[in-house]
């Protein structure tokens, strides 16, 4: 194995449990091109934010090899009397892949002939 990843995962909903693996990116090389990938992605990530341009970031080093990002952006809605911020979450993780195994392959169900001759008290 030893191929080396940024895993980014984003936080979806309104619990801090939600997390989901948004994206696995490989970087050729080793361990220091990762980190360096990861440094990068860190100043950099607006994947999937509507308007991205208008949001604020915050980024925190959590370990040597993970970091965790804050995005905001604030708006006014006209039927409102104060701002709105939106807060988003991502973290970005370097990993080696150590082990890999190659899913089965779906296999076709068996046919349901006679079902409805079954149904029918006919078979």
């Amino acid at each position: 194995m030893g191929e080396w990843y940024v895993l980014v995962e984003e936080n979806e909903g309104w619990s801090d449990s939600n997390w989901r693996l948004k994206d696995k990116v490989h970087v050729e090389g080793g361990r220091e091109q990762a980190l360096a990938r990861a440094e990068e992605l860190s100043l950099s990530y607006r994947e999937g934010l509507y308007r991205a341009e208008e949001y604020g970031h915050l980024v925190f080093r959590t370990s040597e090899t993970s970091w965790l990002l804050e995005l905001t952006r604030e708006s006014w809605p006209s039927d409102r009397d104060e701002p709105y911020t939106r807060t988003e979450y991502a973290r970005l993780t370097v990993a080696e892949l150590v082990a890999s195994k190659e899913r089965p392959p779906a296999e076709r169900p068996a046919s349901k002939k006679g079902v409805l001759r079954r149904a029918l008290g006919r078979d």
